[in-house]
């Protein structure tokens, strides 16, 4: 009886047992499989990641490549202008500055953008070439001063040249007021126009910020004028002192649009506005916008008419001068001897004609300093380079500036 109770227990457990490793044996399958999945994800991640490297290098080489290629074309237009200028001199007229036949030297860089170079297997290489003369160059407001800055710790802003900054401040005092820059009640009514004409085309908003298109207008040109003392009579450097770090006003022509983030009242959403308008090349300049290629929004900043009495011209003109690119035509300050010439008097209206454009400039312009963008697509990555080119040393083109351009810039 004691026999066959022992023989029952023993056979009842094995069901049990067989269980259990059954379960087991399932829970090390799905943790191998679990593990195996594990691997082959982080295996593709670093595979993709290693890819994406090697096409981020690509790019990155491409677009350097690009600016390098556009600096090449750029000596050849420089070659270009140089025979038109001996063209000229010898009676050649427009046709020779612009290096004989339809387009010219215009035909070596405009377009460009619009050709994108197909390299294969996923890798394009677009160029883009803009003379910096198509915008409204803000060092034309203000007259350079007679003598520089010494000291360019003046916009340190780490602090640690104080000493040298105040040396340098206390030099810049010293000079003769004629001898400084300031800036005209003219350009004052001006740049409050343009300000007022980009505030008005911002996408935001207007009741997100207020802004005081005069006061920001006269912060500019305090910020560039060779004193110390603002427009309104206050200290130029009052607001920027209390910034953390500190700094001082530039009090000299702007080297690079990215300063005017530095001026007082003007935020991100302005700044970034402004860029699509304004250049500060070449520096020294005096030349105003060169209607023959600015773009429709900046022609409409165009300020024209009779001292004091001027006004940014309006949509109806800056259809006519646009549409003058259209039927291969310049407009020229006298119609001279070339067929492509349009005088301002025959213009529209004739408004242009009407007592004189300001800043003023001499129709046709000849380019001299170009903003180069490079474009370099590598599988799914991108690469933008920009650079700012001078065209007018005679070693080649210099190299003024350049950046690497993320998101929206």
């Amino acid at each position: 009886m004691s026999r066959v109770s022992t023989s029952s227990g023993r056979h009842g457990a094995r069901p049990r047992e067989r269980g259990i490793v059954l379960i087991l044996v399932l829970v090390v399958i799905v943790a191998m499989i679990t593990a195996v999945a594990a691997f082959q994800r982080r295996a593709m991640i670093d595979t993709t990641v290693s890819a994406n490297r090697l096409d981020a290098a690509e790019a990155d080489a491409l677009a350097r490549g690009g600016l390098r290629l556009a600096e090449v074309l750029l000596v050849v237009v420089r070659s270009k202008q140089a025979a038109g200028d001996a063209a000229q001199d010898e009676g050649g007229g427009v046709a020779g500055l612009l290096g004989g036949g339809a387009g010219g030297v215009d035909a070596l860089w405009q377009g460009l953008g619009n050709v994108p170079i197909d390299l294969g297997d996923g890798r394009t290489l677009r160029v883009e070439i803009e003379d910096e003369g198509a915008k409204l160059n803000l060092n034309a407001l203000v007259p350079a001063k007679a003598q520089p800055v010494a000291d360019a710790a003046v916009l340190d802003s780490s602090g640690a040249d104080d000493e040298a900054a105040d040396r340098a401040r206390e030099a810049e005092d010293a000079l003769d007021e004629d001898e400084e820059s300031s800036a005209s009640e003219e350009a004052v009514e001006y740049l409050t126009e343009v300000m007022q004409y980009v505030i008005d085309g911002m996408p935001q908003d207007a009741s997100t910020r207020a802004y005081d298109a005069k006061a920001i207008a006269e912060n500019v040109l305090d910020f560039m004028d060779g004193d110390s003392t603002a427009i309104n009579g206050r200290s130029e450097d009052e607001y920027y002192r209390r910034q953390d770090p500190p700094y001082r006003a530039w009090n000299r022509p702007l080297a690079s649009v990215d300063q005017l983030a530095l001026v007082e009242e003007i935020d991100p959403p302005l700044f970034h506005e402004l860029r699509n308008y304004v250049t500060v090349h070449p520096i020294g300049g005096s030349q105003g916008i060169n209607l023959n290629r600015a773009e429709p929004w900046v022609l409409k900043l165009v300020y024209a008419g009779t001292s004091g009495n001027r006004r940014l011209i309006d949509d109806r003109l800056v259809e006519d001068i646009h549409a003058l690119r259209d039927q291969n035509k310049l407009a020229c300050s006298s119609a001279g001897g070339d067929p492509r010439c349009v005088s301002l008097s025959e213009i529209g209206s004739g408004d242009l004609a009407n007592g004189e454009v300001y800043p003023p400039l001499e129709l046709p312009a000849k380019p001299s300093v170009f903003r180069v963008t490079a474009t370099a697509s590598v599988g799914a990555i991108d690469r933008r380079f920009e650079a700012i080119y001078d065209t007018r040393p005679e070693t080649g083109p210099q190299l003024l500036s350049w950046r690497r351009l993320r998101g929206n810039d």
